[in-house]
Protein backbone atom coordinates (compact mmCIF):
# COMPACT_ATOMS: atom_id res chain seq x y z
CA UNK A 1 0.00 0.00 0.00
CA UNK A 2 1.89 3.26 -1.24
CA UNK A 3 0.26 6.15 0.70
CA UNK A 4 2.43 8.49 0.68
CA UNK A 5 5.65 9.44 1.01
CA UNK A 6 7.05 11.15 -2.08
CA UNK A 7 6.69 14.48 -1.14
CA UNK A 8 5.22 15.63 -4.64
CA UNK A 9 2.76 13.39 -4.85
CA UNK A 10 1.82 13.53 -1.18
CA UNK A 11 -2.33 14.65 -1.87
CA UNK A 12 -2.53 15.02 -5.40
CA UNK A 13 -6.12 16.53 -4.19
CA UNK A 14 -4.24 19.39 -2.72
CA UNK A 15 -2.02 20.53 -5.91
CA UNK A 16 -2.82 22.53 -8.69
CA UNK A 17 -1.57 22.05 -12.27
CA UNK A 18 -1.64 23.98 -15.31
CA UNK A 19 -3.31 21.67 -17.44
CA UNK A 20 -6.44 20.31 -15.41
CA UNK A 21 -9.70 20.73 -15.82
CA UNK A 22 -11.31 22.29 -12.85
CA UNK A 23 -11.18 25.83 -12.72
CA UNK A 24 -11.31 26.24 -9.23
CA UNK A 25 -10.49 23.06 -6.55
CA UNK A 26 -10.66 23.47 -2.50
CA UNK A 27 -9.72 20.80 -0.50
CA UNK A 28 -8.44 20.88 3.33
CA UNK A 29 -6.95 18.38 5.86
CA UNK A 30 -6.45 17.99 9.64
CA UNK A 31 -5.07 16.09 12.55
CA UNK A 32 -6.11 15.74 16.10
CA UNK A 33 -3.05 14.85 18.19
CA UNK A 34 -1.73 14.21 21.79
CA UNK A 35 1.60 13.66 23.27
CA UNK A 36 2.03 12.86 26.81
CA UNK A 37 5.51 12.49 28.14
CA UNK A 38 5.76 9.96 31.10
CA UNK A 39 8.06 12.36 33.28
CA UNK A 40 5.47 14.87 34.89
CA UNK A 41 8.96 18.14 35.35
CA UNK A 42 9.59 17.88 31.50
CA UNK A 43 7.52 18.93 28.22
CA UNK A 44 7.49 17.83 24.76
CA UNK A 45 8.04 20.69 22.37
CA UNK A 46 8.37 21.54 18.64
CA UNK A 47 10.82 24.28 17.56
CA UNK A 48 8.73 27.25 16.51
CA UNK A 49 5.72 25.75 16.36
CA UNK A 50 4.41 25.33 19.15
CA UNK A 51 4.44 26.55 22.59
CA UNK A 52 4.64 24.11 25.55
CA UNK A 53 2.15 23.67 27.75
CA UNK A 54 1.56 22.17 31.34
CA UNK A 55 -1.36 19.87 29.35
CA UNK A 56 -0.66 16.36 30.00
CA UNK A 57 -1.26 15.24 27.59
CA UNK A 58 -0.28 17.56 24.94
CA UNK A 59 -2.43 18.80 22.05
CA UNK A 60 -0.66 21.58 21.08
CA UNK A 61 2.84 20.17 18.93
CA UNK A 62 0.20 18.02 16.40
CA UNK A 63 -2.81 19.26 16.10
CA UNK A 64 -3.72 21.11 12.86
CA UNK A 65 -6.41 22.08 10.78
CA UNK A 66 -5.66 23.28 6.82
CA UNK A 67 -8.06 24.71 4.07
CA UNK A 68 -6.14 24.73 0.48
CA UNK A 69 -7.59 26.47 -2.40
CA UNK A 70 -5.98 25.94 -5.91
CA UNK A 71 -7.30 28.14 -9.11
CA UNK A 72 -6.20 27.36 -12.61
CA UNK A 73 -6.20 31.12 -14.55
CA UNK A 74 -5.40 29.81 -17.71
CA UNK A 75 -3.54 26.75 -19.43
CA UNK A 76 -0.30 27.87 -18.22
CA UNK A 77 -1.06 30.17 -15.12
CA UNK A 78 -2.13 29.02 -11.69
CA UNK A 79 -2.72 30.39 -7.81
CA UNK A 80 -2.99 28.53 -4.52
CA UNK A 81 -3.99 29.67 -1.10
CA UNK A 82 -3.15 27.20 1.85
CA UNK A 83 -4.35 28.22 5.43
CA UNK A 84 -4.08 26.83 8.65
CA UNK A 85 -4.58 26.94 12.27
CA UNK A 86 -2.42 25.47 14.70
CA UNK A 87 -1.10 26.29 18.31
CA UNK A 88 1.68 28.91 17.95
CA UNK A 89 4.60 29.37 20.08
CA UNK A 90 2.40 32.77 21.60
CA UNK A 91 0.00 29.71 22.68
CA UNK A 92 -3.23 30.65 20.47
CA UNK A 93 -4.39 29.43 16.82
CA UNK A 94 -4.45 32.23 15.00
CA UNK A 95 -4.92 31.35 11.53
CA UNK A 96 -2.03 32.42 8.83
CA UNK A 97 -1.29 31.40 4.60
CA UNK A 98 1.45 29.21 4.90
CA UNK A 99 1.00 29.03 0.82
CA UNK A 100 0.14 32.19 -1.29
CA UNK A 101 1.77 31.92 -4.69
CA UNK A 102 1.49 32.12 -8.14
CA UNK A 103 2.77 30.16 -10.63
CA UNK A 104 3.50 29.71 -14.80
CA UNK A 105 4.64 27.15 -16.87
CA UNK A 106 7.12 28.37 -19.15
CA UNK A 107 7.39 24.91 -20.91
CA UNK A 108 5.89 21.61 -19.78
CA UNK A 109 9.38 20.85 -18.06
CA UNK A 110 10.08 24.42 -16.67
CA UNK A 111 7.52 25.82 -13.94
CA UNK A 112 8.12 29.20 -11.97
CA UNK A 113 6.29 30.15 -8.47
CA UNK A 114 6.56 33.69 -6.55
CA UNK A 115 5.12 34.29 -3.30
CA UNK A 116 4.41 32.23 -0.78
CA UNK A 117 6.02 28.72 -0.66
CA UNK A 118 7.26 26.26 1.63
CA UNK A 119 11.13 26.55 2.12
CA UNK A 120 12.42 22.96 0.98
CA UNK A 121 15.00 21.98 3.68
CA UNK A 122 14.02 18.02 4.10
CA UNK A 123 12.35 15.46 2.13
CA UNK A 124 9.04 15.94 3.43
CA UNK A 125 8.63 20.15 3.33
CA UNK A 126 6.37 19.99 0.63
CA UNK A 127 3.58 18.38 2.55
CA UNK A 128 5.39 19.21 6.20
CA UNK A 129 1.85 20.58 7.18
CA UNK A 130 -0.20 17.55 6.42
CA UNK A 131 0.44 14.55 8.38
CA UNK A 132 -1.87 12.21 6.54
CA UNK A 133 1.02 12.28 3.85
CA UNK A 134 3.52 10.79 6.28
CA UNK A 135 3.49 6.94 8.41
CA UNK A 136 4.67 8.84 11.46
CA UNK A 137 2.82 10.80 13.73
CA UNK A 138 4.83 13.64 12.56
CA UNK A 139 8.22 13.73 11.03
CA UNK A 140 11.39 12.80 13.21
CA UNK A 141 12.43 16.20 15.21
CA UNK A 142 15.29 15.14 15.42
CA UNK A 143 16.18 16.16 11.92
CA UNK A 144 13.32 18.48 11.45
CA UNK A 145 14.15 20.23 14.32
CA UNK A 146 17.44 21.33 12.47
CA UNK A 147 15.81 23.86 10.63
CA UNK A 148 12.11 25.29 12.04
CA UNK A 149 11.89 27.68 9.02
CA UNK A 150 8.63 26.35 7.13
CA UNK A 151 8.15 29.48 4.74
CA UNK A 152 9.95 30.99 2.03
CA UNK A 153 8.43 34.39 0.71
CA UNK A 154 9.99 34.40 -2.72
CA UNK A 155 10.66 32.52 -6.35
CA UNK A 156 11.19 29.20 -6.85
CA UNK A 157 11.64 27.11 -10.35
CA UNK A 158 11.20 23.62 -10.89
CA UNK A 159 12.44 21.85 -13.47
CA UNK A 160 11.29 18.24 -14.37
CA UNK A 161 13.14 16.35 -17.17
CA UNK A 162 13.44 12.53 -17.95
CA UNK A 163 16.41 10.27 -18.77
CA UNK A 164 15.74 6.54 -19.67
CA UNK A 165 14.13 5.58 -16.96
CA UNK A 166 14.96 8.23 -14.30
CA UNK A 167 12.62 11.53 -13.54
CA UNK A 168 14.76 14.46 -12.63
CA UNK A 169 13.69 17.45 -10.95
CA UNK A 170 15.99 20.24 -10.29
CA UNK A 171 14.65 22.81 -7.52
CA UNK A 172 16.38 26.10 -7.16
CA UNK A 173 15.02 28.86 -4.60
CA UNK A 174 15.60 32.33 -3.72
CA UNK A 175 13.64 34.27 -0.45
CA UNK A 176 13.44 34.99 3.33
CA UNK A 177 11.90 33.47 6.13
CA UNK A 178 10.81 34.20 9.24
CA UNK A 179 9.07 32.49 12.76
CA UNK A 180 8.92 33.02 15.93
CA UNK A 181 11.08 30.75 18.34
CA UNK A 182 9.35 32.56 21.12
CA UNK A 183 7.09 35.06 22.59
CA UNK A 184 8.70 38.72 21.25
CA UNK A 185 11.42 36.56 19.95
CA UNK A 186 11.67 36.16 15.94
CA UNK A 187 14.28 34.65 14.09
CA UNK A 188 14.44 35.62 10.09
CA UNK A 189 16.44 33.94 7.44
CA UNK A 190 17.61 36.84 4.47
CA UNK A 191 19.27 36.35 1.35
CA UNK A 192 18.05 32.62 1.29
CA UNK A 193 19.37 31.14 -1.98
CA UNK A 194 19.99 27.04 -2.26
CA UNK A 195 19.28 24.29 -4.45
CA UNK A 196 17.45 20.81 -4.34
CA UNK A 197 17.98 17.66 -6.61
CA UNK A 198 15.49 14.87 -6.53
CA UNK A 199 16.34 11.81 -8.42
CA UNK A 200 13.06 8.90 -8.59
CA UNK A 201 12.97 5.74 -10.34
CA UNK A 202 10.36 3.07 -9.70
CA UNK A 203 9.68 3.12 -6.77
CA UNK A 204 12.69 4.39 -5.21
CA UNK A 205 14.31 8.24 -5.06
CA UNK A 206 17.01 10.21 -3.49
CA UNK A 207 17.14 13.72 -2.64
CA UNK A 208 19.48 16.04 -2.43
CA UNK A 209 19.66 20.00 -0.76
CA UNK A 210 21.82 22.88 0.19
CA UNK A 211 20.79 26.13 0.98
CA UNK A 212 22.88 29.53 2.71
CA UNK A 213 21.29 32.26 4.07
CA UNK A 214 21.83 35.47 7.22
CA UNK A 215 20.53 35.22 9.82
CA UNK A 216 19.43 37.14 12.82
CA UNK A 217 17.98 35.92 15.98
CA UNK A 218 16.87 38.32 19.00
CA UNK A 219 16.03 36.34 21.96
CA UNK A 220 13.59 37.88 24.77
CA UNK A 221 13.52 34.62 26.81
CA UNK A 222 13.83 34.82 30.43
CA UNK A 223 17.16 33.31 30.32
CA UNK A 224 18.86 35.35 27.49
CA UNK A 225 16.81 38.75 29.34
CA UNK A 226 19.00 37.36 32.89
CA UNK A 227 22.31 36.97 31.20
CA UNK A 228 22.83 39.64 29.45
CA UNK A 229 22.97 42.14 31.50
CA UNK A 230 24.97 40.70 33.99
CA UNK A 231 27.39 40.32 30.45
CA UNK A 232 27.31 44.34 30.03
CA UNK A 233 27.85 45.47 33.58
CA UNK A 234 30.49 47.65 34.11
CA UNK A 235 33.77 45.62 34.62
CA UNK A 236 32.61 42.94 33.05
CA UNK A 237 31.50 44.50 29.47
CA UNK A 238 31.65 40.90 27.63
CA UNK A 239 29.63 42.53 24.55
CA UNK A 240 30.93 39.76 22.59
CA UNK A 241 29.31 36.75 24.39
CA UNK A 242 26.13 38.92 23.83
CA UNK A 243 26.55 39.70 20.04
CA UNK A 244 27.37 35.74 19.61
CA UNK A 245 23.70 34.86 21.53
CA UNK A 246 21.72 37.44 19.56
CA UNK A 247 22.26 40.01 16.98
CA UNK A 248 21.47 40.22 13.30
CA UNK A 249 25.12 39.48 11.07
CA UNK A 250 24.78 35.76 11.42
CA UNK A 251 25.64 33.27 8.71
CA UNK A 252 24.12 29.40 8.38
CA UNK A 253 24.49 26.79 5.90
CA UNK A 254 22.13 23.96 5.60
CA UNK A 255 22.71 20.84 4.07
CA UNK A 256 20.33 17.32 3.51
CA UNK A 257 20.53 14.22 1.90
CA UNK A 258 18.08 11.42 2.15
CA UNK A 259 16.15 8.15 0.09
CA UNK A 260 12.60 6.30 0.52
CA UNK A 261 11.38 3.20 -1.06
CA UNK A 262 8.09 1.99 -0.75
CA UNK A 263 7.29 -0.89 -2.92
CA UNK A 264 3.55 -1.74 -1.71
CA UNK A 265 5.27 -4.12 1.14
CA UNK A 266 8.41 -2.64 2.69
CA UNK A 267 9.00 1.28 3.18
CA UNK A 268 12.38 2.54 3.99
CA UNK A 269 12.98 6.40 4.63
CA UNK A 270 16.60 7.83 5.23
CA UNK A 271 17.46 11.47 5.64
CA UNK A 272 20.67 13.13 7.14
CA UNK A 273 20.93 17.13 7.69
CA UNK A 274 23.60 19.59 9.23
CA UNK A 275 23.31 23.19 9.88
CA UNK A 276 26.14 25.02 10.21
CA UNK A 277 25.71 28.22 11.91
CA UNK A 278 28.12 31.01 13.13
CA UNK A 279 26.36 32.62 15.55
CA UNK A 280 22.79 32.70 17.16
CA UNK A 281 22.19 28.73 16.72
CA UNK A 282 24.56 25.75 17.39
CA UNK A 283 25.97 23.37 14.86
CA UNK A 284 24.68 20.12 14.37
CA UNK A 285 23.69 17.29 11.98
CA UNK A 286 21.11 14.98 12.56
CA UNK A 287 20.03 11.23 10.91
CA UNK A 288 17.00 9.74 10.63
CA UNK A 289 16.02 5.85 9.56
CA UNK A 290 12.38 4.63 8.98
CA UNK A 291 11.55 0.86 8.10
CA UNK A 292 8.13 0.03 8.03
CA UNK A 293 5.82 -2.91 6.40
CA UNK A 294 2.13 -2.92 5.23
CA UNK A 295 0.12 -5.40 6.47
CA UNK A 296 -2.59 -4.25 4.16
CA UNK A 297 -3.93 -1.18 5.63
CA UNK A 298 -1.89 -1.39 8.78
CA UNK A 299 1.80 -0.38 8.90
CA UNK A 300 3.94 -0.82 11.32
CA UNK A 301 7.13 0.40 11.95
CA UNK A 302 10.53 1.16 13.55
CA UNK A 303 12.22 4.81 13.72
CA UNK A 304 16.04 4.99 14.61
CA UNK A 305 16.99 8.82 14.96
CA UNK A 306 20.23 10.52 16.47
CA UNK A 307 20.78 14.59 16.63
CA UNK A 308 24.68 15.55 17.64
CA UNK A 309 26.20 18.75 18.41
CA UNK A 310 29.00 20.00 16.61
CA UNK A 311 29.35 23.20 18.10
CA UNK A 312 27.56 25.28 21.11
CA UNK A 313 26.22 28.61 20.63
CA UNK A 314 28.68 30.13 23.07
CA UNK A 315 31.62 28.74 22.91
CA UNK A 316 33.62 26.98 26.20
CA UNK A 317 36.84 28.65 25.35
CA UNK A 318 34.47 32.19 25.76
CA UNK A 319 32.94 30.84 29.01
CA UNK A 320 36.61 29.87 30.22
CA UNK A 321 37.76 33.78 29.59
CA UNK A 322 35.81 35.09 32.03
CA UNK A 323 37.43 36.33 35.15
CA UNK A 324 37.93 33.10 37.36
CA UNK A 325 35.77 35.09 40.04
CA UNK A 326 34.01 32.22 42.16
CA UNK A 327 30.67 35.47 42.49
CA UNK A 328 30.63 34.86 38.14
CA UNK A 329 29.72 31.25 38.89
CA UNK A 330 26.37 31.48 38.20
CA UNK A 331 26.94 33.74 35.42
CA UNK A 332 29.54 30.30 34.11
CA UNK A 333 26.44 28.30 35.17
CA UNK A 334 23.76 30.20 33.29
CA UNK A 335 25.49 30.05 29.95
CA UNK A 336 25.67 26.45 30.17
CA UNK A 337 22.29 26.36 30.43
CA UNK A 338 21.61 28.92 27.69
CA UNK A 339 23.65 26.64 25.60
CA UNK A 340 21.81 23.26 26.77
CA UNK A 341 18.64 24.82 26.19
CA UNK A 342 19.48 25.36 22.39
CA UNK A 343 20.79 22.15 21.94
CA UNK A 344 18.22 19.24 20.65
CA UNK A 345 21.25 16.74 20.78
CA UNK A 346 19.34 13.08 21.52
CA UNK A 347 19.03 9.50 20.07
CA UNK A 348 15.43 7.88 20.06
CA UNK A 349 13.58 4.75 19.22
CA UNK A 350 10.29 5.20 18.35
CA UNK A 351 7.78 1.83 17.59
CA UNK A 352 5.08 3.20 15.10
CA UNK A 353 1.89 1.90 13.65
CA UNK A 354 -0.21 3.67 11.44
CA UNK A 355 -3.90 1.90 10.35
CA UNK A 356 -5.43 3.60 7.26
CA UNK A 357 -9.12 2.58 8.43
CA UNK A 358 -10.63 4.84 5.71
CA UNK A 359 -9.34 6.36 2.24
CA UNK A 360 -8.90 9.59 3.52
CA UNK A 361 -8.01 8.59 7.26
CA UNK A 362 -5.41 7.27 9.22
CA UNK A 363 -4.92 6.91 13.17
CA UNK A 364 -1.28 6.73 14.22
CA UNK A 365 0.04 5.77 17.19
CA UNK A 366 3.91 6.22 18.29
CA UNK A 367 5.99 4.71 21.48
CA UNK A 368 9.37 6.68 21.62
CA UNK A 369 12.19 6.40 23.99
CA UNK A 370 14.61 9.40 23.92
CA UNK A 371 18.13 9.89 25.92
CA UNK A 372 19.41 13.21 26.37
CA UNK A 373 22.85 13.99 25.51
CA UNK A 374 24.94 15.25 28.94
CA UNK A 375 24.50 18.91 27.63
CA UNK A 376 21.30 19.33 25.70
CA UNK A 377 17.76 19.73 26.48
CA UNK A 378 16.68 17.67 23.27
CA UNK A 379 12.90 17.78 22.49
CA UNK A 380 11.98 18.91 25.39
CA UNK A 381 11.20 21.73 27.87
CA UNK A 382 11.71 21.52 31.44
CA UNK A 383 8.35 21.99 33.62
CA UNK A 384 9.99 24.21 36.06
CA UNK A 385 13.12 25.99 36.66
CA UNK A 386 14.88 22.97 39.04
CA UNK A 387 14.13 20.37 36.30
CA UNK A 388 15.99 23.21 34.20
CA UNK A 389 19.60 21.41 35.50
CA UNK A 390 18.91 17.72 34.87
CA UNK A 391 17.62 17.74 31.68
CA UNK A 392 20.67 16.17 30.31
CA UNK A 393 22.14 12.12 30.11
CA UNK A 394 18.24 11.54 30.49
CA UNK A 395 15.93 9.07 29.32
CA UNK A 396 12.33 9.98 28.10
CA UNK A 397 9.59 8.19 27.32
CA UNK A 398 6.93 9.52 25.40
CA UNK A 399 3.17 8.26 23.96
CA UNK A 400 1.47 10.12 20.58
CA UNK A 401 -1.44 9.27 19.08
CA UNK A 402 -2.97 11.43 16.43
CA UNK A 403 -6.52 10.80 14.03
CA UNK A 404 -5.62 12.83 10.56
CA UNK A 405 -8.05 12.83 7.71
CA UNK A 406 -8.03 15.07 4.15
CA UNK A 407 -11.73 16.19 3.08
Amino acid sequence: MKWAIMPALALSSLTATAGGTDMLNLSGFATAGVVRTYEADVRYTRVGIDRPGRERPDSGPDSIIGIQGSLRISDANSAVVQIISRENTDGNYQPRATLAFLSHQFTPELTGRVGRLRIPFFMQSDSLNINYAHPWVRPPEEVYGLNPFSDLDGVDFLYRTRAGETDIELHPFVGTSRIPLYPDTNARLKRVAGVNLTLTRGDFSVRFGHAEADLSIHWRDPLFKALAPVLLSPGLDRRDIVAQMAGDSGKVRFSSAGFQWDNGDWLLVGEYARRQSQRYANSAHAWQFTAGYHFGPVTPYLVFARHAQKSPVVSDDQIASLPPFPELDPLRGGLAVFNASRNLAQRSITAGVRWDVLDNTALKAEFARSRTADDAWGTFDPANDRAAGRMGNRSINTLSLSVDVTF
